[in-house]
């Protein structure tokens, strides 16, 4: 009874793993840019029987040699789903959102470089200086094509993006200045690794990356004034919630018909 109770509650752990990932695609079908989550189970084989030796202990053995006596199921990984989400016009200018799967703007916090689908971008006044700098949400410089933070003039009137990729800042009382936003093809995603704030990293260096084919600094294609919705789909969630919690209950039960049968062996008399 004691493997039998074992097993359901180690279950019941990784299937509340599940829960809180869909809970938090759940909390984040409105974030712009957001990928989803999945997790994916692993039985956890934890006891193997064997036959005992000698010929004696053999007798009236019913169990095949070798048995294995599931442990449960583990959570193996989490993997996230980099899929193109949906296209929603804002009409807003510092909104960019990007046509292709695996790539991702260029952002950079002090040393660290990330990467982010979110192209909601912010103009943070810098001080001391007339200039505005281009940050996210969170306050991470925005990278041009050159890897340098970009900078805008303050009092800017409107900003446009060309078909070659580059944004033009139009002024009233100056010329006109031109910047290109720093993106990156990602081509294995796999190895993106979620960092908080809706942006992700690469292990090692930038230069590693781009030797082992993990990483291109290349133009992609993007559309401006519109912003990539997440590729949560609400259905689908709630329906893998609803499944995942009926498993959940399901062990719950498990472990309550364990400690029945142990009880009744325990009022048992020889």
């Amino acid at each position: 009874m004691n493997i039998q109770m074992n097993t359901a509650s180690s279950t019941m752990r990784e299937l509340q793993k599940k829960i809180d990932s869909i809970a938090n695609n759940v909390a984040n079908v409105n974030t712009h840019g957001y990928k989803k989550q999945e997790a994916n189970f692993s039985d956890a084989l934890l006891y193997s029987v064997t036959k005992q030796a000698g010929t004696a202990n053999e007798i009236g053995r019913s169990t095949p040699n070798g048995l294995r006596i599931g442990g449960g199921a583990l959570v193996s990984e989490g993997i996230t789903r980099h899929s193109q989400g949906s296209l929603q016009e804002t009409g807003r200018e510092l909104d960019f959102a990007l046509q292709s799967p695996n790539a991702y703007f260029r952002i950079a916090n002090g040393e660290e470089n990330y990467y982010t689908r979110n192209g909601s971008f912010q103009a943070e006044a810098i001080p001391g200086s007339d200039r505005l700098a281009l940050t996210t949400a969170s306050g991470d410089s925005v990278l041009g094509a050159d890897g340098q933070p970009i900078t805008i003039g303050a009092g800017y009137r409107e900003m446009s993006l060309g078909t070659d990729g580059v944004v033009t800042v139009s002024y009233d009382n100056q010329p006109a200045e031109t910047f290109q936003l720093g993106t990156a093809k990602v081509n294995r995603p796999a190895l993106l690794e979620k960092d908080g704030d809706n942006r992700y990293r690469l292990p090692g260096t930038q230069a590693e990356q781009t030797a082992a084919g993990v990483l291109e600094l290349i133009d992609v294609p993007m559309t401006h004034r519109f912003l990539e919705t997440s590729n949560v789909d609400m259905t689908a969630e709630m329906t893998e919630l609803i499944a995942t919690q009926r498993l959940f209950q399901s062990q719950g039960r498990a472990i309550s018909y364990a400690d029945d049968m142990m009880g009744l062996v325990n009022t048992m008399k020889s």
